[in-house]
């Protein structure tokens, strides 16, 4: 009690009592700290009573004596093992060692040489030296030639961004490769050494780079040969291209803008010659018919050089009635899957509208209709119907492909081959001309034959 006490010392509180004898003294009162000093005093007690208990099975367990540490700590031995690597030429000497085995030589994609190294670049350098390693394994002299892309737009855009404003407007073609070539160095340099870190073994002094003037040669060599052999010839094709830098831009290098909503837009062609194997309640009204697409580019339309159709889906000519106003066809051809949903879209009366008839889409393959931006004509035949310049104001009714669905629009595509892959590759084989009437600042060209259109950009006013 006297030692519990003595430790509780500091938990008691003191206070004066005063006697009626005049005099005082002072009282020790118990605080609400006694009891837990007590049971901590309890328990540290029994903490070194455990202490001088030895456990009899302490000399029977044998345990490995080792230096090797228990934390990895690789911020610190990482460094230390690539240095150790480096300075025995553990990958180099792999090579020289196995010079009669068997060869696994590991060209790279090269990455850009535009900036700092993201968990892309470690994904795919890791899994390439995860090959590399297993090849040496097998017992095989695997070399892993690494690269840098050090040409195009990425670079460029670069160098512009560090750039002001009025030292763009001064800068040269030749200028601006020669920025680029200095930048891309530099980045390189400072990759190699990224990858390096990774843990990555390459022949890291001999790299191939795109800029290099015996690569440029190579290409040039490969280039001939090419043309020698008739691979090589000029045609049009349609390309992803920027307004502002004026470039073409590979699909990887698209960027949509978040909340972007497309202007769209439903056309009615009105139909000059149907196919002869069409029924005839169809092709007596063949002077009212117009064949309906939607569209998410109306820049597109002056492009626009065939209607195309899923040959296997069934179409519903519709009798919209005669007030129907939406255009100057009282008929209208849609898939027969859409009617329900395009009656009311495009302000056809429910109660009025039917169904003349429904027909298998390749029933209106060969059949012809009118530009409605460039023809008033109706009736006229496609051989006597005269373009208006260099574009033809009758085109043909296509059979497209099976992105014409009908999940969404009217099951009949608006077909411009100047402006979409698929749109292309049909125009190709149907022999359908390439127009593109736009600049490479996206704006209207005189070629679209539309002067209130001529100069306005494509993506803005122009749409």
């Amino acid at each position: 009690p006297t030692a519990m006490m003595l430790a509780a010392n500091r938990h008691i509180k003191h206070t004066s009592v005063s006697h009626s004898a005049g005099w005082r003294r002072n009282v020790a009162v118990p605080g609400r700290g006694f009891a837990a000093a007590a049971a901590a005093q309890q328990k540290q007690n029994q903490k070194q009573k455990k202490k001088k208990e030895v456990s009899p099975y302490k000399d029977t367990i044998l345990l490995p004596t080792t230096s090797f540490q228990l934390r990895g700590n690789s911020p610190v031995r990482e460094p230390q093992i690539h240095k150790q690597w480096e300075e025995r030429r553990i990958y180099e000497r792999l090579a020289i060692e196995r010079k009669d085995a068997p060869t696994f030589t590991l060209h790279d994609g090269p990455p850009y040489a535009n900036g700092s190294l993201h968990m892309g670049h470690a994904l795919n350098k890791v899994l390439k030296d995860f090959i590399n390693r297993y090849h040496l394994l097998q017992g095989k002299r695997a070399r892993y030639v690494p690269g840098w892309d050090t040409h195009g737009l990425p670079i460029e855009l670069k160098v512009l961004q560090d750039m002001k404003p009025e030292e763009r407007a001064k800068l040269t073609s030749i200028k601006l490769r020669e920025k680029a070539r200095k930048f891309a160095l530099k980045t390189v340099d400072a990759q190699r050494d990224q990858f390096k870190r990774f843990g990555i073994w390459a022949d890291w002094d001999a790299p191939y780079l795109t800029l290099d003037k015996a690569y440029e040669a190579g290409q040039m060599e490969v280039f001939m040969q090419m043309v020698l052999n008739g691979h090589i010839y000029r045609g049009f094709k349609p390309v992803h291209w920027s307004p502002s830098s004026k470039t073409a831009l590979a699909e990887a290098e698209l960027e949509y803008p978040e909340g972007h909503t497309s202007r769209s837009v439903y056309v009615a062609f009105p139909a000059v010659e149907l196919n002869e194997s069409l029924p005839s309640e169809v092709r007596d009204v063949a002077n009212e018919l117009a064949f309906v697409v939607w569209t998410t580019t109306p820049w597109t339309m002056p492009g626009n050089a065939g209607v195309a159709v899923n040959g296997d889906l069934t179409y519903a000519v519709l009798d919209c009635g005669e007030s129907f106003s939406g255009c100057s066809s009282r008929y209208l051809v849609v898939a027969q899957d859409l009617v329900d949903e395009l009656v009311p879209k495009l302000g056809i009366d429910a109660e009025v509208v039917r169904v003349v008839a429904a027909v298998p889409g390749s029933s209106f393959a060969g059949s012809t209709y009118a530009h409605p931006m460039y023809t008033s004509e109706r009736g006229a035949s496609a051989a006597s119907a005269a373009p208006k310049g260099s574009r033809p104001v009758i085109s043909p009714v296509v059979v497209g492909g099976d992105y014409i669905t009908t999940e969404s629009g009217t099951g009949l595509v608006h077909t411009a081959p100047g402006h979409g892959q698929e749109d292309y590759l049909v125009g190709m084989r149907e022999g359908l001309p390439m127009i593109s009437p736009v600049d490479d600042e996206g704006k209207f060209t005189a070629d679209c034959e539309d002067g209130e259109l001529v100069g306005l950009s494509v993506l803005k006013e122009g749409n």
